[in-house]
């Protein structure tokens, strides 16, 4: 299968940042950030002249369970080991550029790196849920024809300690209402920068880290079938969310350029060996555009591809981006879609577009800063 350029090298999970754009990840000359640390590396602590033998146990709970954004709040370090510390490593290394709080209860969120690029994630509540959209990179390469994401490629991977820092900014602001799942679903391709993915989610799951459910945790994909299957070998059973949006290669390769060529055959077939390694039925993404991707034979064909099979589908009525070419489904073909499908034996949630009044889809809190609009 071709893999989209510049990111996609021929092993799709391990590859270096975009050569085109012009940044490096962020942190370059300054002391390292402790986020970036894997759950191994925090033996490095164990250098500081100071450290005992639970140092890193105790600036670990410090960072991740209690929130801690400076070393001086460490009130169980002796002041000799905060020093050191302070002098060796950095806690994070981003910093809160803006918010922007929608009506309707969500929270976008832009968060400025060293190197003067923004990420963005969104918090969205639902019920008793409130879940953490988080991106992988900055930019993307898969180009959707309905996503800001992409517009500009994508400029540079994450580095995991980069992805973390979005949980705990997320955290922070909204103290009283706690976080309760996590997608990656953000900005970037996450199998597109595996390794630092794949680090996050280790730091996530494991009590020495943030200590999140594998159930709360989702990563959404294009679905390449050597990246689903490396997916599949990974012990800790989060959820995997597929991003068809067309139930054809060629309609599929239309919409996202950057994918490459499409064979949802094998990409399906991949996918069901995560399934079969973890028992969690996957979830196919299926954002719907007026006139494009909404009618009755794309529902059907969707039934013929999904019927079956242990997938279940999120409908996504498109949340329009000003710019770009489409415009969102009418509620009524909304629902004879979901009918068609569910008439096809296949589990169906339609879900509401959030944060409208905000523009807060993928790309466009940051599209809108790099233009220098809507400053504060």
């Amino acid at each position: 299968m071709a893999l989209p350029d510049p990111v996609v090298q021929p092993d799709p999970v391990s590859q270096p940042d975009p050569p085109d754009g012009g940044a490096t990840p962020s942190g370059a000359g300054l002391r390292p950030a402790l986020t970036d640390l894997s759950l191994e590396g925090w033996a490095a602590l164990g250098d500081l002249p100071s450290a005992r033998s639970f140092t890193a146990r105790q600036v670990r709970r410090w960072l991740y369970a209690k929130g801690a954004t400076t070393v001086d709040e460490m009130s169980d370090l002796t002041l000799a080991l905060r020093q050191e510390l302070d002098a060796a490593w950095r806690l994070r290394k981003g910093t809160l550029a803006r918010t922007y709080p929608s009506r309707d209860g969500t929270t976008g969120i832009l968060t400025r790196l060293d190197d003067g690029q923004l990420i963005e994630s969104v918090s969205i509540p639902e019920g008793d849920r409130r879940t953490l959209c988080i991106s992988s990179q900055v930019g993307c390469a898969v180009g959707c024809t309905f996503c800001a994401s992409g517009t500009e490629g994508a400029l540079r991977n994450l580095t995991a300690g980069e992805i973390l820092e979005q949980i705990l900014v997320a955290r922070e602001l909204e103290p009283q209402r706690p976080l309760t799942n996590y997608v990656f679903m953000g900005s970037g391709e996450p199998t597109h920068n595996l390794p630092a993915v794949l680090q996050a989610i280790a730091v996530m799951n494991s009590p020495a880290g943030l200590g999140i459910g594998a159930r709360r945790i989702t990563v959404s994909t294009i679905g390449h079938p050597a990246a689903l299957r490396r997916l599949a070998e990974v012990e800790i059973p989060f959820n995997v969310a597929l991003s068809l949006h067309a139930p054809t290669d060629l309609a599929r390769e239309a919409l996202m350029p950057g994918l490459g060529a499409s064979d949802l055959p094998a990409t399906l077939d991949a996918a069901l060996e995560r399934f079969e390694a973890t028992g969690r039925r996957l979830t196919a993404e299926v954002v719907l555009l007026g006139g494009v991707n909404d009618g009755l034979d794309e529902a059907e064909a969707f039934g013929r591809l999904l019927g079956g099979r242990p997938v279940a589908v999120n409908l996504i009525p498109w949340n329009p981006v000003p710019g770009l070419p489409h415009e969102p489904p009418v509620a009524s073909r909304v629902d004879a879609f979901a009918d068609a499908l569910r008439r096809a034996g296949v589990t169906v949630t339609v879900r509401r577009p959030r944060g409208q009044d905000v523009g807060v889809a993928c790309g466009q809190l940051k599209r809108r800063s790099d233009r220098r609009e809507d400053q504060p």
